[in-house]
């Protein structure tokens, strides 16, 4: 009794017909599944893109946010009384080291008609002291950047915070800086 082991035909090879079908199979298979990885790229990059134009539009359209700013400012007008804070001339060390800057500029608050006199008052006579030693404060510290900002809007923002603290109540409503000059030395 012989065993044989090989029990294939000579000549026949009997894996190359499955590895055929196989890997038919196989690429169809991938095709199929780059196309839905493909499907699912383009879809989240829509989202992205869908999300990041809703977040970060205004929320009106520029023409009725211009609209809006111009009768803000129109009330703005009405509504306030220009009181005049101080003449003030101040030097900068740290804004460009190895220089000085000399800042000179008046400052004048804009706040409700009905609170000017209160305002003036506090400035003036009660606080005066305290209310120049906040905005000297305020020039000493600023950057070169805010120094030579043509609308010098930090500067104001901080010289309304600052002298409101002091005076321990929201006056000012807007501040107001003309008569502006910077020298360097």
């Amino acid at each position: 009794m012989a065993t044989d082991t090989e029990t294939a035909d000579p000549g026949v090879d009997s894996e190359t017909g499955t590895t055929v079908e196989n890997t038919d199979a196989s690429r169809g298979h991938s095709k199929a599944k780059l196309l839905k990885v493909g499907g699912l790229l383009l879809i989240v990059i829509v989202l992205q893109v869908g999300i990041s134009y809703w977040l970060l539009s205004p929320d009106q359209p520029e023409e009725v946010a211009e609209e809006t700013i111009s009768k803000d400012s129109e009330n703005l007008q009405v509504n306030t009384a220009e009181v005049s804070i101080d003449n003030f001339s101040v030097t900068n060390n740290i804004a460009e080291p190895g220089a000085t800057i000399h800042v000179t500029f008046n400052l004048v608050a804009l706040v409700e008609q009905g609170a000017a006199s209160d305002f003036e008052a506090m400035v003036k006579e009660n606080n005066k002291a305290r209310v120049k030693q906040a905005v000297i404060e305020v020039v000493r510290k600023s950057s070169l950047t805010d120094l030579n900002d043509p609308q010098l809007s930090t500067m104001k923002r901080m010289m309304k915070e600052a002298i409101n603290k002091v005076l321990k109540k929201s006056y000012i409503i807007e501040t107001v800086i003309s008569e502006y000059r910077t020298m360097t030395q």
